[in-house]
């Protein structure tokens, strides 16, 4: 099965853009006619509540869903699929339209409480033009997931208003550091959260998983970002997303350093990143990779990025590894970047 990398690669994304009328923008591309909306705060979950399934990405296996129905019941929570989160169609999960049709259902069905993704992959950018935003608006709820689901995690945030939240897909190691962070985001918040570092097992002779300032200082902004590839594919389309004045959280998987470093260039290049009030950035997995002659992961991100003269951190628990924190898109935080720390500075949820 080809992993997330790949499909990015080999799709032409911005083309299955439509060029239609979308909630929150005009006409044009990219975000200078992005009016944000006031932010929506979904109700918090709690045990017992009804989880629905998505696959609005790649497919999965049986098995995989097996495997994700238990660790949520685990949770204490009830889980709720639709026979179309086996569907296939080549590297999809469906067609686009069963998989946006799949996603509206739970986000309509009044029985679910949160919806849960079961994996990434590639293809959620291919559905964003056929969801209803006005519905998702009406019908705020829980919504996780990270890698190639952020593309809806920022699009429904700033289509909507909607806080949603990167976090573990079903597939993810539900491992105790996790959970923990999972259930202090969206279960039991508190007026203000510190997100929590642990360094993954066995990494210590690993420097992607290493923790430094690239440009010193603090900030604060709401909280947007995720995975570079899809940000990436997302510039000049009516989705991009506006990154001024925000604390951008970034992250990546086996993408050579070069093209981590071409990614990013496009991103500062293109979009509004420069005028970003900080960036905070996860483990690039597998991205300290270079044929020779060789330029580090850390000296090319340091390049592009120390010049900005904003606050930079990188090597916080969050990206494709096993002991992840889940960050919510649209929730005022604030950043240290000396100290290379991240708190949440008001509750992610609405708590009844």
């Amino acid at each position: 099965m080809l992993n997330r990398r790949s499909f990015i690669r080999k799709s032409g994304a911005l083309a299955a853009l439509s060029m239609g009328s979308y909630t929150g923008l005009t006409a044009g591309v990219g975000t200078d006619h992005i009016v944000q909306k006031p932010r929506i705060f979904p109700q918090c979950l709690k045990k017992g509540d009804l989880i629905g399934l998505v696959t609005p990405g790649s497919p999965i296996e049986k098995r995989q869903l097996d495997e994700t129905i238990q660790k949520l019941e685990n949770l204490g929570f009830r889980t709720y699929n639709t026979d179309s989160v086996l569907a296939e169609y080549g590297y999809f999960a469906g067609r686009d339209q069963e998989r946006a049709d799949e996603l509206m259902h739970m986000f309509t069905n009044k029985e679910v409480d949160g919806i849960w993704c079961v994996r990434g992959g590639y293809g959620s950018i291919r559905i964003l033009n056929l969801l209803d935003f006005e519905k998702i608006e009406q019908n705020p709820k829980v919504f996780v997931g990270y890698s190639d689901i952020t593309a809806l995690l920022t699009t429904v945030f700033e289509q909507t208003g909607l806080v949603t939240y990167h976090g573990p897909v079903g597939i993810s190691d539900f491992n105790d550091f996790s959970v923990k962070s999972l259930e202090k985001v969206i279960l039991n918040p508190g007026n203000q959260y510190r997100i929590p570092y642990e360094r993954e097992d066995d990494t210590e002779d690993n420097p992607e998983f290493d923790r430094y300032t690239i440009h010193g200082g603090k900030a604060e902004g709401e909280l947007i970002g995720g995975n570079i590839s899809v940000l990436d594919s997302m510039i000049g389309s009516r989705f991009e997303p506006n990154f001024e004045n925000k604390i951008v959280y970034l992250e990546e998987i086996e993408e050579k350093t070069y093209r981590v470093d071409k990614m990013l260039f496009h991103l500062l290049e293109a979009t509004t990143l420069k005028k970003a009030a900080g960036v905070v950035m996860g483990v690039f997995s597998d991205c300290n990779i270079n044929d020779e002659p060789r330029l580090s992961l850390r000296t090319a991100i340091e390049d592009l990025l120390r010049p900005l003269g904003i606050p930079v951190s990188y090597g916080l628990s969050f990206g494709h590894i096993n002991k992840m924190v889940t960050i919510p898109n649209g929730i005022r935080a604030r950043m240290n970047a000396d100290r290379n720390n991240l708190k949440l500075l008001e509750k992610t949820v609405l708590v009844k």
